[in-house]
């Protein structure tokens, strides 16, 4: 692995390599190149699949302000997971596809889908799910704390779980890949 300066040495000879040689163009390049490798990282797709992990023992709040676990919840089920915040507009247009989702699901006992709203306090949460109807299960993560032991740094994303409590899946937002995670998540199941 190149440390930071064989790495502007590497940069700075290719550059000069290709005419841009100059102490100004130089620094000019380096700072565009640095912006290209910094916005694509930015831009970087979430891992679809992570390694073998499983839902940690952390509780959450219910809407009524009851402590539960997560994984008690979802145990022996199929689970997609939406951590989501309600100042987040990805967030809000995704509730009428989790909604048809979960209503979907609702007869099967083998799935299920929750909110996992995070940041905020329960009783904001309880408000925004009941202005939009939300219908499918909420937990809330005030603190952050199952958003940070599964690594999980934005919303929307989406998770699908399996009946072992494993995450299978990782995603951003409600998209055709997570909801084909889950549909063979729960095929396998069978």
């Amino acid at each position: 692995m190149l440390n930071r300066p064989a790495l502007l040495e590497c940069i700075s000879k290719a550059l000069t390599r290709f005419g841009w040689g100059g102490a100004t163009h130089v620094k000019s390049a380096l700072v565009g190149v640095f912006l290209v490798l910094l916005s694509s990282l930015a831009c970087a797709p979430t891992a679809r699949v992570p390694g073998v992990a499983t839902l940690p023992q952390e509780s959450l709040l219910t809407l009524s302000g009851e402590r539960m676990e997560l994984s008690s919840v979802v145990r022996g089920r199929v689970a997609l997971l939406s951590f989501w915040a309600t100042w987040c507009d990805s967030c809000t247009r995704e509730i009428d596809s989790l909604n048809r989702l979960a209503a979907r699901t609702a007869a099967r006992r083998d799935a299920l889908v929750v909110g996992v709203a995070v940041g905020e306090p329960h009783a904001a949460v309880g408000t925004f799910v009941r202005e939009h109807g939300v219908r499918y299960a909420q937990l809330v993560d005030e603190d952050f704390r199952l958003a940070d032991a599964l690594g999980q740094r934005s919303v929307p994303a989406t998770l699908v779980i399996d009946r072992e409590g494993r995450v299978v899946y990782r995603g951003d937002g409600l998209d055709s890949s997570g909801l084909e995670a889950f549909r063979t998540t729960l095929d396998r199941a069978r």
